[in-house]
């Protein structure tokens, strides 16, 4: 009979084994969960951006169907006497509807007077509907282009409205609207299902639903909504409608994007869900296999040895002891066989150290082949042979990675042949045979580094040229505004020379010419500060008033001086920001202004400009009677380079810089549009250049 195992080497070999089973799964799962959200985080953005894409492509889109509509001859006759033939008008509707992605367009025209003359939908016409659409007055007093999401009688909708002229008579609008539904067709052929859906404060409002679908108090704007889905938002649709980040759900990883007005009220939701098992996980699943085979080996290890010690002090028992040892060190090598295939398979570049000696323990092909050394070569390096870090540098990294203060870094490495690389490093602990080495994964981003080194000498060059360009400008209105106080010097001081040589200079005359040159000297001694303030380098945000950054931009283009009369309407108030900047900005204005002006053959040239305090922000406008900008160049005024002027007059920087220095330096917004309008009962049109910053810059 064979002596069974005693008992206390049973339940002593349990724990051990349980307790490293606890302490790999404790650690797996606190690895996994912060990759695992990761992930989940970086897809909830990628789904959100891609709707924002699609429904910025979709407004262009509209945009460029009224924009076409509006110069429709037809259309201008029938607003101007309502006699052509609305078989003509439904032609063109039909027409777009068959040879174009847009299935379900709409055409509405409407006359100067906001009675709707036509719709493409139906036979009504002739009622005011400006009495009841609160955005149509201010557009038919003062016509412009506006594209906006909105909520109607049947559905959540694209509006595109575009004024109607000929010549210069403005004869009405063109609206065209489109539905949301085309965008839930876009992303189901990329696997990704949307929900969309109306606040339930347009419940009532919704009288004749395009899909007679809804969800509670929630109309659903894409007919083939799935019903599984509905089904799963409908038990608790407010948890959906305000997803922060994502929902994980059994299948689906699910966002929120929140539709919203031009008033930033939110109209409807685009709730996106996207099945789980297409997002890829394959190196987390890697890293998780990886580290349950390292728990297993040292579990088989465990046993082994205990297996061991058993049949040694049981020596009648060798052949059975000879027969497990065997069998245990068969399932070792296929355990091993396994992690090499985990390790050396993947095509990662992978690394593990001994963090005390800074010695590699082993490496994968991968590594081998980036780094360029043979195989017994590279287990004969340590880490600082491979990475441009000092010895104590690399032992302080892996002393943060053991105590899981950080896992990521960015380091500079050297391959066999000389070349430097710049990698990102994946780093963690790991315990093989009792010990604790680091396993680290290696990442080449030389090329993406490279790439982000070019952008920004890029943008410094661009920085550079646009200053050079300032102060080109700059030397000139010195010069110019110099010429009448050296006169002045120059005729004082003749005057009292000539006196003074005839015998005729009394003191009264000495003395006012004196104090003439006196005054013209301190002229041209503020001058130059003002000039010298402008081009101080300071990357520090100060505190300035309104008034002194007006007056003071204003000054430096040399407007007064001219005979462009300039209009200026604001509140005194005080900003933090970086003022030499700004005056950048507005010089750039005020400088393409003037040469618009010049070119004009406007007698009475004007310059306007009004800014407002709304809210936490302030809102500049900047506006000129030079005409405006032709179309085919104002979507363009913000590129680099880009110029209108003669290649002597301008470098096509000045407003791709301001662009720059309005979102990337104070958070805002910068646009421009052409606009008509009326100054002393005369009515002019120009480029309105609008600039919005916060009035307190924290960023």
């Amino acid at each position: 009979m064979h002596s069974s195992i005693k008992p206390i080497y049973i339940i002593l070999l349990s724990i051990i084994i349980i307790s490293a089973f606890i302490s790999v799964n404790y650690f797996l799962s606190n690895k996994i969960e912060g990759l695992s959200e990761n992930k989940y985080i970086e897809m909830s953005n990628s789904l959100k951006s891609q709707i924002n894409e699609a429904i910025f492509n979709k407004k262009n889109s509209t945009f460029n169907v009224a924009l076409t509509l509006s110069e429709d001859n037809n259309f201008k006759k029938f607003l101007e006497n309502e006699k052509i033939p609305y078989s003509n008008l439904n032609v063109v509707s039909e027409k777009i509807k068959k040879y174009s992605n847009f299935k379900n367009l709409w055409i509405q025209l409407i006359n100067k007077d906001g009675i709707s003359k036509y719709r493409s939908w139906t036979n009504k016409k002739g009622d005011n509907i400006a009495t009841i659409r609160k955005e149509l007055p201010p557009l038919l007093k003062n016509p412009r282009v506006v594209s906006i999401i909105s909520v109607g009688i049947f559905d959540i909708t694209f509006k595109n409205i575009v004024p109607i002229y000929d010549g210069d008579k403005f004869l009405g609008l063109v609206e065209v609207i489109t539905k949301m539904n085309s965008i839930a067709e876009e992303f189901k052929s990329k696997g990704i299902d949307l929900i969309i859906l109306a606040d339930k404060k347009y419940k009532n409002q919704i009288k004749k639903p395009f899909t007679k679908d809804f969800i509670g108090d929630y109309y659903v704007a894409n007919l083939d909504a799935k019903s599984e889905l509905k089904n799963l938002i409908k038990e608790n649709i407010n948890e959906f409608l305000t997803i922060k980040s994502y929902k994980l759900l059994d299948k689906y990883i699910v966002t929120t994007y929140v539709l919203k007005s031009l008033e930033d009220q939110n109209i409807g939701y685009c709730i996106i869900f996207k099945q789980k098992k297409e997002i890829d996980l394959s190196d987390i699943y890697e890293f998780d296999k990886f580290i349950k085979f390292i728990g297993i080996l040292l579990a088989l290890a465990v046993l082994a040895i205990f297996t061991s010690i058993h049949f040694y002090n049981k020596s009648k028992y060798a052949t059975e002891l000879e027969k497990n040892v065997k069998k245990r060190t068969q399932e070792l090598n296929e355990l091993t066989k396994k992690y090499h295939q985990i390790f050396e398979g993947s095509k990662a570049i992978k690394i593990i150290y001994d963090p005390t000696t800074l010695n590699i323990i082993d490496i994968n092909a991968a590594a081998s082949k980036f780094y360029g050394y043979k195989r017994t070569d590279f287990l004969k390096l340590k880490a600082d042979d491979i990475s441009m870090s000092t010895a104590d540098n690399q032992r302080k990294e892996f002393l943060d990675i053991l105590e899981n203060k950080q896992n990521v870094f960015i380091s500079k490495n050297i391959l066999s042949s000389g070349e430097i690389k710049d990698v990102e490093i994946y780093a963690s602990a790991i315990q093989i045979d009792k010990k604790t080495f680091v396993y680290s994964i290696i990442r080449d981003i030389t090329d993406e580094l490279k790439e982000k080194d070019e952008f920004n000498k890029k943008q410094k060059l661009f920085y550079q040229q646009a200053k050079m360009a300032s102060m080109g400008e700059m030397l000139e209105n010195i010069a110019h505004q110099w010429r009448q106080p050296l006169s002045t010097i120059t005729t004082a001081a003749s005057g009292a020379k000539i006196k003074k040589e005839f015998g005729d200079l009394d003191d009264d005359f000495f003395y006012d010419s004196v104090d003439l040159i006196v005054r013209a000297a301190s002229y041209l001694s503020q001058t130059i500060d003002d000039f010298r303030d402008f081009f101080k380098q300071s990357k520090n945000k100060e505190r300035f008033k309104l008034s002194t950054l007006l007056n003071t931009s204003i000054k430096l283009a040399n407007i007064k001086n001219t005979d462009i009369e300039i209009v200026t309407l604001y509140e005194d108030c005080e900003i933090l920001g970086y003022k030499n900047e700004l005056i950048q900005v507005l010089l750039n204005f005020f400088s393409n202004a003037k040469d618009a002006l010049n070119t004009a053959r406007n007698t009475n040239k004007l310059i306007k400009i009004e800014i407002k305090k709304v809210d936490k922000n302030i809102i500049f406008s900047i506006l000129d009677n030079a005409g405006g900008i032709s179309e085919s160049n104002i979507e363009k005024i913000f590129e680099p380079y880009f110029t209108t002027k003669h290649q002597a007059q301008g470098t096509g920087i000045g407003l791709y810089m301001s662009e720059q220095i309005i979102t990337k330096h104070f958070d805002g917004e910068i646009s421009v549009q052409n606009i008509n309008y009326f100054y002393k009962n005369k009515e002019y049109s120009g480029a309105n250049f609008k600039i919005k910053i916060p009035i307190v810059l924290n960023s």
